[in-house]
């Protein structure tokens, strides 16, 4: 796992915390995990998850610090503002009527920012359900997003 980790981060440091942090992963899901055909694969596949959720967290902190360049508003500025608020509130309203396991999960990752794990250990759904859950639930929101502007 360090091979892999030192691979990915380039860091001695990094790829050491790295290797710790996917092991205390495995360690505190071992209850839910099924025996895998290849743990050393499954281990390395773990630590790169984790290395990529990091480096997606990274990137997005990054750009939450960026200087804004701030403009006193223009009345397209504001009919842009409320277009924006009225698709939400479709968005949002096509969301409550999805079937619940797909409203939860959409929320839970869309709207919360909630990782696959933490929505894997809150409804106790493996991750496949999760994400074809999550990708259902997404198409159902576009095409009926679709119909209405169309």
């Amino acid at each position: 796992m360090y091979a892999a980790a030192w691979r990915l981060t380039g860091n001695q440091q990094t790829a050491e915390d790295l290797v710790q942090d996917a092991m205390m992963r495995l360690w505190t899901k071992r209850d839910n995990l099924k025996i895998p055909d290849n743990p050393e694969a499954f281990a390395v596949t773990t630590l790169r998850n984790l290395f990529y959720d990091r480096h997606r967290k990274k990137r997005l902190k990054e750009n939450d610090e960026e200087p804004v360049d701030y403009q006193m508003p223009t009345e397209r500025d504001a009919h842009d503002e409320l277009v924006a608020k009225q698709e939400a509130s479709i968005v949002l309203s096509i969301i409550e009527q999805l079937p619940e396991r797909q409203r939860l999960i959409i929320t839970l990752h869309d709207v919360e920012n909630l990782t696959y794990d933490e929505i894997e250990a809150q409804t106790g759904l493996n991750s496949v359900n999760v994400r074809v859950a999550l990708s259902r639930a997404r198409k159902t929101v576009r095409d009926k997003l679709k119909s209405i502007r169309n």
